[in-house]
């Protein structure tokens, strides 16, 4: 503390000088002819009064300069789900904070902690506010003070409860960044055991919320991780504490099946491959059962494939894909098991089910091919775009002739594909065995694609093997070029383009719908080439399709046995690509597999049903939505829509739908959709946030229902219920909410992270029996935000001075004149 001057004037001379003056003029001019007392006394009046005015002229001030903390807040974020019910794991604070033989839960060891926290942050510094925040899935301020007032803060929550049915560990963060705009943060400490069961809306969920109106909360990303970055990027220390036992020391055993897809559309015959995940914790070295099983829509259960999980560590996850092949067209569940050995304590999670909806007339396409050229690569793009065909490429490069014919044995077998594409491939590759053996498949059903190319028909070689007897064309076989290497003779066998396509019969093939108009194949970009076919052969089913301008047959399809096989002289549709015409090309290539596969596409009007989660637990909903177009433009319905729900236990509860009308040209389409909750579930309590207009809307008994737990159907009619028009059925689950308390074993790998990413603010993650070392921290990072604060009292600021001052001054002289008057000298 120092004393300092502020001058009138802002001059220290100035002042010197009129204090001078003033001391002068009181003293000099002396009264006279009075007594040595009285003397005395005039002159101490005057002697106070002038030195009020001097202190008036030279304002004196006292000032003190120290270091002190800002002004900030720190945010407490308490959990209260329900997983805080679950076991704490500290044996040890249980028999001595509960004084009883009975566990702690991770509520109280959460309580135990904020008031520690409390009883040591009262005396942290007073420029520290205290902010407490309360969260599951949702996060809501519930109390802020001073540090020292923190303990009544949470007397005053003591009625909180840990019922909280989901939790997302980004909601404290981000409320307590939103609250604090206009306030520095001190740090925001987090109360948790790690576990994240909210996750975030599908694409195809979100885009259904948004056509119905019903926004999804699209502005949240739902990821903790995401929020512990938003915290770093401001400079604010994330501080952790990790509630629960920690999963190195955790005794729990338990196996789950996780991340199985909801649903599957698969096609009779192909093969798709199911992903999963098994956790497995308390099992090391012990081997687990897997299985893969179908559940048709009778309960007929048949097993699909079967796997062994072994780790070597006590907590583990591996990732499965499993393939499996579709069965007959219908309904299925696809169940993933796993068999833990006895002694698990939750096997509810030890399966999970997906939706499985097989259609018929998936093909399986092998092709077969010999030069990479632009032609493979834009015919593979086209076909791989149709989910019903399964495709396997085959590159058999020129390079590697001296070891023909090469081995397919295995895709060769009969009935393993439906469609063989041979492209510029010399028979030599395959040899006459294995074309033998694509002979006998065909004429048992299988179907052939032959292209044109440099090494096709004639010139590859074909004219005299054993395949030749299953095309529909002629071949010249003196123009055979070499296996390998270079073409000798230059165009031998080929056409020199360009070449106009024209077609000479209606086909199924060739009459192709582009938009609302068949194209004209004239107008296609002419080939600039193609095979010379020696002529067509006279059976019975042999057709020329497409031909040239001189009738040089183009494309030629025909029978062999059971098999169609379709013959192609051009090798150059990527032109129609390139040229503009993407989607005739798309439709070409779609229309002949479809014929070789003795399949026409179907567009009947049926009424498809879709819903955003065919399975999901009691607290969140899913959007039930279906189509139908029908004939005619008329506004009316032909009857009216009606909608129920079968239970698994066989009640049925009427499900009611918002339905919608509107004209497709000369058709019209119909649509319908309701929300279906969970009985856990509210309207606002879901995991898409809604306004509460919408969700207000969507709770309407029009618009949806609650169901309990299990596998149940959903059946939409139209029209009549003993004689629809149109009707569906679609079956879903719900889930019974055990997300919360399933997660026995805390994840404090997740707070670690999040602490860590703000490490470089002073982020770190504790333990509960780390309190004294958080508090340090807390205390270090204060220090670090302290700042110079200078105190200033000058004379006369404050009234309390000020009028002190001015009655000194002011009593000195009045009673100065008073006496003066009394004693005769005035």
């Amino acid at each position: 503390m120092r004393l300092s001057y502020d001058p009138i004037y802002d001059s220290g001379l100035a002042g010197v000088l009129l204090t001078a003056v003033v001391i002068a003029l009181l003293f000099v001019v002396t009264p006279t002819g009075v007594s040595r007392g009285r003397r005395i006394t005039l002159l101490t009046l005057r002697g106070l009064a002038a030195i009020a005015l001097v202190l008036t002229m030279l304002r004196p001030s006292l000032v003190r300069s120290d270091n002190r903390p800002a002004a900030a807040t720190l945010a407490i974020a308490m959990d209260t789900s329900r997983s805080m019910t679950l076991a704490s794991g500290d044996d040890a604070a249980a028999s001595t904070n509960l004084g009883s033989g009975d566990a702690e839960n991770r509520w109280q060891q959460q309580q135990r902690v904020l008031e520690q926290l409390a009883e040591s942050l009262a005396g942290l510094d007073d420029q520290l506010n205290i902010a407490l925040f309360r969260y599951d899935r949702r996060s809501d301020q519930i109390a802020s003070g001073p540090a020292s007032e923190l303990r009544e803060s949470l007397a005053a929550v003591s009625n909180l409860e840990p019922d909280g049915l989901l939790t997302d560990l980004s909601v404290p963060l981000e409320s307590a960044v939103a609250a604090s705009r206009g306030t520095p943060l001190a740090g925001i400490m987090l109360l948790s055991d790690g576990t994240q069961t909210v996750v975030p809306a599908s694409p195809s969920e979100s885009g259904m919320r948004a056509e119905l109106g019903n926004p999804s909360n699209g502005s949240r990303s739902i990821d903790p991780v995401s929020s512990a970055r938003l915290v770093a990027a401001i400079g604010v220390p994330l501080w952790t504490v990790a509630l629960g036992p920690r999963a190195e020391t955790s005794l729990v055993q338990d196996v789950s099946v996780q991340s199985l897809p909801e649903t599957y559309r698969m096609f009779t015959g192909n093969e798709a491959e199911i992903s999963f995940e098994v956790q497995s914790q308390g099992y090391p070295g012990t081997p687990i059962g897997l299985s893969v099983e179908w559940v048709d829509e009778k309960g007929a259960t048949r097993n699909a494939a079967t796997r062994t999980m072994r780790s070597d560590q006590s907590s583990s996850t591996e990732a499965f894909r499993i393939p499996v092949v579709a069965p007959e067209p219908g309904r299925y569940r696809l169940i993933v098991r796993a068999r833990p050995p006895a002694g698990e304590a939750n096997s509810s999670n030890d399966f999970q089910l997906a939706f499985v909806d097989v259609r018929p007339g998936g093909g399986r396409v092998l092709y077969l091919e010999g030069t990479p050229r632009l032609e493979q690569s834009y015919l593979r793009r086209a076909l791989r775009r149709f989910p019903d065909l399964e495709l396997t490429y085959r590159w058999i490069p020129r390079d590697t002739s001296k070891r023909w014919p090469v081995s397919l044995a295995d895709d060769l077998q009969t009935g393993r594909y439906d469609v063989i594409i041979l492209g510029d491939l010399h028979s030599a590759a395959l040899g006459t065995e294995q074309l033998e053996q694509i002979a006998k498949s065909v004429a048992s059903g299988t179907a052939l694609v032959t292209l044109g190319g440099e090494r096709a028909y004639g010139p590859g070689g074909y004219a005299d093997s054993p395949l030749a007897k299953a095309l529909p064309v002629k071949m010249n076989g003196s123009i055979v070029q070499p296996a390998g290497g270079e073409i000798k003779k230059s165009m031998q066998g080929q056409l020199e383009g360009p070449l106009t396509l024209k077609t000479t019969v209606p086909h199924p093939i060739t009459n192709i719908m582009v938009g609302a108009r068949e194209w004209n194949w004239s107008t296609l970009p002419p080939m600039p080439g193609a095979n010379a076919i020696a002529g067509v052969k006279a059976s019975p089913g042999v057709q020329v399709l497409l031909e040239d301008e001189r009738s040089d047959p183009m494309l030629v399809v025909g029978e062999y046995g059971q098999g169609r096989v379709a013959s192609l002289a051009f090798d150059s549709t990527w032109i129609w690509w390139r040229g503009g015409a993407s989607e005739f090309h798309r439709r070409f290539w779609r229309q002949l597999m479809l014929w070789l596969l003795s399949r026409e596409e179907s567009d009947d009007s049926e009424l498809q049903l879709e819903m955003t989660r065919r399975r999901f637990n009691t607290t969140l909903s899913s959007l039930l939505t279906g189509s139908i177009v029908l004939a005619g433009n008329a506004t009316d319905l032909p009857g009216a829509w009606s909608a129920d729900v079968v239970l698994e236990s066989g009640e049925i509860r009427p499900l009611g739908l918002s339905t919608n009308t509107r004209a497709v040209g000369d058709q019209r389409e119909a649509t319908i959709n309701a929300e279906i909750f969970g009985d856990g579930a509210t309207p606002t309590d879901n995991n898409n946030e809604q306004s509460p207009d919408v969700a207000a809307e969507a709770s309407a008994p029009s618009a949806g229902a609650f169901f309990p737990p299990g596998i149940h159907r959903v059946r939409v009619r139209l029209g009549d219920a003993a004689d629809p028009v149109a009707s569906a059925e679609l079956p879903f689950q719900v889930v019974d909410d055990t997300t919360e308390l399933a997660a026995i074993a805390a994840d404090h790998a997740m707070l670690d992270r999040m602490a860590a990413i703000t490490a470089t603010s002073g982020g770190e993650s504790f333990r509960p029996d780390q309190i004294d070392s958080l508090i340090e921290r807390i205390s270090t990072q204060r220090r670090r935000a302290e700042r110079v604060v200078i105190e200033k009292w000058r004379l006369g600021d404050g009234p309390s001075s000020g009028w002190v001052v001015f009655l000194l001054f002011a009593g000195c002289l009045c009673s100065e004149w008073t006496l003066r008057r009394r004693w005769g000298l005035a």
